[in-house]
């Protein structure tokens, strides 16, 4: 009679080598088959450098933007002077300025109410804010 587990021991090695062998051919084929590719563009959000985000950005109007100033519920030209918003003439960029404390949400209505494609939204600077404030009449 013969021991049947004297031929495992050449058995396991030789499915080691099998697999192994087998590895290295899927490492090969994989490698030599993928080439250089043509970037292909990858959609995504272009971020702002790290330096600019903690630095405000500053948007300096030319003579002919139309500055759209929101608060208290109102728009406003450059002047302070009540303005409607719906139709905006001129040929410059259109700046809409919106009060920090306000709410997403009230910014993108604030938005639909403005008939344009290209515009830029901001926030009014402390000293705007003080200016508003300080008009007669503005509280609704």
């Amino acid at each position: 009679m013969t021991d049947p587990g004297s031929g495992n021991a050449m058995t396991e090695i030789a499915l080691a080598l099998a697999m192994a062998f087998f590895s290295i051919m899927v490492l090969t084929m994989i490698s030599m088959g993928t080439g250089v590719q043509p970037k292909r563009p990858t959609v995504g959000a272009v971020l702002a450098p790290a330096a600019a985000a903690h630095s405000p950005a500053i948007i300096t109007p030319g003579p002919e933007d139309l500055i759209l100033i929101h608060y208290q519920g109102r728009f406003f030209d450059r002047e302070l002077k009540p303005i409607e918003p719906a139709v905006p003439k001129g040929g410059g960029r259109i700046i809409l300025a919106l009060s920090p404390e306000i709410s997403v949400k009230e910014a993108l209505d604030i938005r639909a109410q403005v008939k344009t494609q290209n515009l830029i939204v901001s926030t009014l600077g402390e000293r705007w804010l003080k200016t508003l404030r300080s008009m007669p009449n503005v509280d609704k």
